[in-house]
């Protein structure tokens, strides 16, 4: 990703970068920041291996903000090339076609072309959608960071071309992920921005977004569901998931139009991000003052997730978990009551597998999961 003050000085830091042989430093007033896809198999095939070249380099170079796009491929031979005994002729794996499938329209044609476009953008560009919150970053005599979150919809174009361009990095960072039907109008974009004041100029940078779901809750309301959620490399580890996070579950907290905030497939990351986030709200609102001992009632547990909009499997594991705090000793009734408490939910949510097992297989089964649990448990505890 790039942003960069001067054409040369963006062209300068793309050729020292992808490895020209004459000795470049990165160039002046360029800010280059690189970093590798996790998955390739929705572009590339499942095993992510490319036949036919030898010295591959494939560059996929995103202008920081706007995302101006620029793609190039470099070799030093291709089989065609290549002297070969086979009698069989042998073909290069076509690498553009499939690349350009996921991207936008509007990748720049030239190396020229894109580093006049970053300059530009560094300068003008500003996100689409409303601004619907901010909070701090460093700061020095000489620039001052902000992050700015902003909410879109698909009826805007310019929000709309603006997803073209993101979506993309879903399939590279998110398992198993798709595009979304962007004629759809029940899905709502989160985008987060870096905002950069130095020197009198203003620039933004990508740092993450989140597509939400709004899905019908009978009679009268709306559910939403988060779907996809991603925090661009160079921005994880630094609070921008959480900050995201929150700012979705405090929007639905104060709309009244919506039910709950539930989540589609989590990964074991997000889970940890959710479960932190979620009990630090909890416990910062006081919503376990009212549970004593380790059998809450079914009624308490609506109770509380109505209250606090969160899914009815989120807020029983946050339950759990404030439970576990509670308890001072492994050895002591609570823990036992606890353990009860927790088994039987998971033999709820797994019971058709589990009673296709025999007595003795089912109940190390159900304790070994509770170990699992627990442990995790215990994890998220330490780091509130």
């Amino acid at each position: 990703m790039r942003r960069g003050e001067t054409e040369s000085g963006v062209v300068q830091a793309m050729d020292s970068e992808e490895g020209d042989e004459e000795e470049n430093e990165e160039g002046e007033g360029a800010d280059v920041i690189e970093f590798h896809p996790e998955f390739t198999y929705p572009i590339y095939g499942e095993h992510e291996r490319i036949f036919g070249y030898k010295g591959l380099s494939i560059n996929l170079n995103y202008a920081a903000g706007s995302l101006a796009t620029y793609f190039n491929i470099k070799y030093t031979k291709r089989i065609e090339q290549m002297e070969s005994t086979s009698a069989v002729a042998l073909k290069a794996d076509d690498i553009d076609t499939p690349m350009r499938q996921i991207l936008a329209d509007s990748v720049c044609a030239t190396q020229s072309e894109f580093a006049q476009q970053v300059v530009r953008d560094t300068r003008v560009f500003r996100p689409s959608g409303r601004k619907v919150h901010e909070y701090a970053g460093r700061s020095s005599q000489t620039e001052q960071l902000r992050y700015e979150i902003y909410s879109s919809s698909f009826n805007d174009t310019e929000s709309a071309k603006y997803h073209e361009r993101i979506q993309a990095f879903v399939l590279f960072f998110i398992e198993g992920a798709q595009f979304i039907d962007t004629s759809d109008e029940r899905w709502h974009v989160y985008t987060v921005f870096e905002r950069l004041d130095m020197n009198g100029q203003t620039s933004y940078s990508l740092v993450g977004f989140s597509t939400v779901y709004n899905f019908y809750c009978w009679p009268d309301r709306k559910r939403a569901r988060i779907s996809q959620f991603l925090v661009l490399p160079p921005f994880q580890g630094q609070g921008h998931g959480s900050a995201l996070y929150s700012y979705i579950h405090a929007m639905v907290l104060g709309n009244s139009d919506y039910a709950d905030l539930s989540v589609e497939d989590p990964s074991e990351a997000f889970d940890d991000m959710r479960d932190r986030n979620d009990m630090r709200y909890l416990l910062k609102h006081n919503a376990f003052a009212h549970i004593k001992g380790a059998r809450v009632e079914q009624s308490a547990i609506s109770e509380l997730q109505h209250k606090h909009k969160l899914s009815r499997r989120q807020m029983t594991r946050c339950i759990e978990m404030a439970l576990l705090k509670m308890i001072k000793s492994v050895k002591s009734q609570e823990f036992g009551e606890f353990r009860l408490f927790v088994k039987r939910r998971i033999y709820a949510q797994n019971m058709d597998l589990l009673q296709a097992l025999d007595p003795d297989e089912r109940k190390q089964k159900v304790a070994e999961s509770f170990a699992s649990v627990v442990d995790g448990y215990r994890r998220v505890l330490s780091l509130l």
